[in-house]
């Protein structure tokens, strides 16, 4: 028997009732995962789950969700699953396959972008992906990132320190100055530097460029399919 302190605590949100209980039943098949539905109704309620905000085992881990279906914007939607529920990392699972969403979804924080019609296998290895710390970004969206072209030509990763490499794959994978930090006991004032000074040789500006950097370059995982 899986020990609570490792199970993964998902939410699974969707305007659908009988498909959120049908995804959090066949998630929960895999032992080490328990999964609550929630319809986006429950999401927008004023004031936060204590179910799940409290300090303890059953805070949230993942947040599974199609942003699509709620009229919030995705910066706005991220923090309000956080406030709701507590999720440390949020993982789109949506029918709408276009960028705009799917840089949105990214630039708001999640970690993870898959369409619907990406198997349960897949959805199953996304998730574990990014409960260690993964950001797994489907075939089906990576493909619209890389017809994606810079204005300026993007100087080699060379030329990049290994600090530098290491904060802005940080920020790529949705982590905060201050999450950073604390993994290299540096402050985040530090660490805005090393994010400030990567993005000028870089030619970014702003998290959703960084992103977009890191797809290109393979710092982000990309879940593959199979036939």
């Amino acid at each position: 028997m899986i020990a609570e302190d490792q199970m993964i605590h998902m939410v699974v949100i969707d305007k659908d009732p009988m498909f959120a209980l049908g995804l959090c039943s066949l998630l929960e098949k895999r032992l080490s995962i328990s999964a609550s539905a929630f319809a986006p109704v429950d999401l927008l309620q004023a004031g936060p789950d204590h179910r799940y905000t409290d300090q303890a085992a059953s805070r949230v881990d993942i947040a599974l969700l199609d942003p699509a279906q709620i009229d919030l914007p995705a910066g706005h939607l991220a923090k309000r699953l956080r406030e709701r529920f507590g999720a440390r990392c949020l993982i789109s699972y949506t029918n709408d396959l276009s960028m705009t969403l799917a840089r949105a979804s990214l630039a708001a924080g999640f970690r993870g972008v898959l369409p619907r019609s990406a198997g349960l296998e897949q959805l199953e290895a996304a998730i574990m992906a990014v409960h260690g710390g993964a950001t797994c970004i489907d075939p089906a969206f990576a493909n619209l990132f890389d017809s994606v072209q810079t204005a300026k030509s993007v100087p080699r990763q060379r030329e990049l320190t290994e600090r530098e490499i290491y904060v802005l794959k940080s920020v790529a994978f949705g982590k905060s100055l201050k999450e950073i930090g604390l993994e290299l006991e540096l402050s985040s004032k530090t660490i805005e530097t090393y994010k400030a000074r990567g993005s000028s040789k870089l030619n970014l500006q702003g998290r959703r460029a960084i992103v977009e950097y890191a797809i290109r370059n393979g710092w982000v995982q990309s879940e593959k399919r199979t036939a």
